[in-house]
């Protein structure tokens, strides 16, 4: 079964996706129900200053010709809202050669006022990823972010899967090591940060202190480069219709982030079920 199941990058950060098997796309149209509980939001290897832990409840529609709809909730364990977010997807899957596959995708987040999400002022994502399978898989992705105002990205990818068989050959235990390179612009990290001091001040509690001001006026937030080296290590056990999958991440910022240097890390626990 392949869930062909991802957050975008406007939910969590990284773009994180779980396949189990390709077959089962081609057979027929799928419905996955997903759930996925993350320690913090990722945002391409960065995080708010606030931890935002969450959980996330995901309905995926796949269909024959490679078109997917898709559809999720998210709750932070911090806020008052039952729904902190809520996100629509569509995207198509497409086949270049038998190694080599493409993924088109857009998504729109719906973000309440005063949202603490670092990319609250862009809603709108759209992607492309090219992805080719040797004795590695590799991926290269484009993302282009846009609201307020546009940001893009572009992330590496290398990873591979190391399959092994359970429950007398009826499930399957998956390692996938992947290693990420992430580049791209912040001007939503010098959005973030204006938005926050707005909101506490809102409230009465003054500055943040979150940067010195002197941080707003000379980083060069539009500038490209890199942003985060990302070590992602999941651990999925995978019968016929379910999957459950823990991962851990390191993401160790680039040159071209805010906070260079800081080594962020997120662990996320998730349920897939196909039908």
């Amino acid at each position: 079964m392949s869930t062909g199941y991802a957050f975008a990058q406007n939910e969590t950060v990284s773009k994180d996706s779980v396949t189990i098997s390709e077959d089962s796309v081609k057979e027929k149209t799928t419905l996955t129900l997903a759930t996925l509980y993350g320690s913090n939001v990722d945002y391409y290897g960065q995080i708010s200053e606030q931890r935002l832990p969450y959980l996330a409840l995901n309905a995926t529609v796949r269909t024959r010709p490679g078109i997917y709809f898709s559809a999720t909730g998210f709750h932070l364990f911090s806020d008052s809202l039952f729904v902190s977010a809520t996100s629509l997807g569509v995207g198509y899957e497409f086949k270049i050669t038998p190694k080599f596959t493409g993924d088109l995708s857009f998504n729109h987040t719906f973000f309440p006022s005063g949202s603490p999400f670092l990319q609250a002022g862009r809603p709108n994502q759209a992607g492309l990823d090219l992805a080719y399978q040797h004795l590695f898989k590799t991926e290269l992705g484009g993302d282009l972010s846009f609201g307020t105002d546009l940001d893009y990205f572009t992330t590496l990818t290398n990873s591979k899967a190391f399959n092994f068989s359970v429950s007398k050959n009826k499930a399957i235990l998956s390692f996938t090591p992947e290693l990420a390179v992430i580049a791209g612009t912040q001007q939503f990290y010098q959005e973030y940060l204006i938005r926050e001091e707005k909101n506490n001040k809102g409230k009465g509690k003054g500055s943040t202190g979150i940067l010195p001001v002197e941080i707003l006026t000379t980083v060069n937030y539009k500038q490209f480069g890199l942003l985060s080296y990302n070590l992602k290590l999941p651990l999925a056990y995978n019968r016929a219709s379910y999957l459950v999958e823990a991962a851990v991440k390191f993401a160790l910022l680039g040159n071209n982030a805010v906070n260079k240097g800081d080594l962020n890390t997120f662990f996320t626990l998730g349920f897939y079920y196909q039908f």
